[in-house]
């Protein structure tokens, strides 16, 4: 199975002025500085130190509508569109909210879905896995023992360890979400440094103890690790931006 590139942070090319364009709107929806219902800035509003043509403005606003984030009103404009209409898993859409600063509350609820879904993607994954699923994520871990902490190519191996696991579920609706899981653990990554190497190591051990137990075929076993390492990592992720006012999870499994 090809795995995706993610060394953008967005699927967007950052390069294009279009991408320029949505990206500079959808922070300013996703920040509230242009509201639910409100008009959106036009192509003169943006115009700072790129210059906006009105076709790379048609174009981000196509983008932003389709991923709900902007809707068009018969003869009131394109407005911001309200926050229950978001397509919250595109992995454009959650690589702007990383941009804008997510609150404590939104990264509580990205890895809430990732404790339902990765512990189910392992379980599935321990039943069905095949040797070449095997070989891909073996492949994926060596390649995060054998590099330098979160440097690229680790956060690579990181990210096509997390697909592989749900590619080996072999389950296609779970494999929907494998993009928002992959989004959420490159921004948790990028937190940390090449200084963090506790962090790194304690990251290896969980995700070794993930593999062992696919290996073995041990489905409840391999739900049970993946359920601590998201827990690990939410942990980590919450030290990392509140030191002081972070309230942990406790493993339960």
């Amino acid at each position: 199975m090809r795995m995706r590139d993610y060394s953008r942070p967005t699927t967007l090319n950052p390069d294009r002025l279009f991408g320029q364009v949505a990206q500079r709107l959808a922070v300013a929806i996703i920040t509230g500085a242009v509201k639910a219902g409100e008009v959106l800035p036009d192509e003169d509003d943006l115009r700072g130190d790129i210059s906006v043509s009105r076709t790379a403005y048609r174009e981000a606003v196509k983008v932003l509508t389709a991923k709900g984030l902007v809707e068009a009103r018969p003869k009131s404009g394109t407005r911001a569109a309200p926050r229950d209409s978001w397509n919250l898993l595109d992995p454009d859409v959650l690589a702007w909210h990383f941009e804008a600063d997510p609150n404590e509350k939104f990264i509580r609820d990205l890895f809430e879905l990732r404790r339902f879904a990765e512990p189910a993607a392992a379980r599935l994954a321990a039943q069905r896995r095949t040797a070449a699923d095997i070989a891909r994520i073996e492949a994926a871990f060596r390649g995060m023992v054998d590099n330098e902490p979160y440097d690229d190519v680790t956060i690579r191996a990181d990210l096509a360890f997390h697909e592989s696991v749900f590619a080996a579920s072999h389950n296609a609706t779970l494999m929907c979400l494998a993009s928002a899981v992959a989004a959420t653990v490159q921004w948790s990554l990028l937190l940390k440094s090449v200084d963090d190497r506790d962090f790194f190591v304690a990251s290896l051990v969980d995700h070794e103890r993930v593999l062992d137990a696919i290996v073995q075929r041990d489905g409840d076993l391999a739900a049970a690790r993946m359920k601590a390492l998201v827990i690990d990592s939410l942990n980590t992720t919450l030290a990392m931006l509140t030191p002081l006012s972070a309230t942990a999870i406790q493993k339960t499994a």
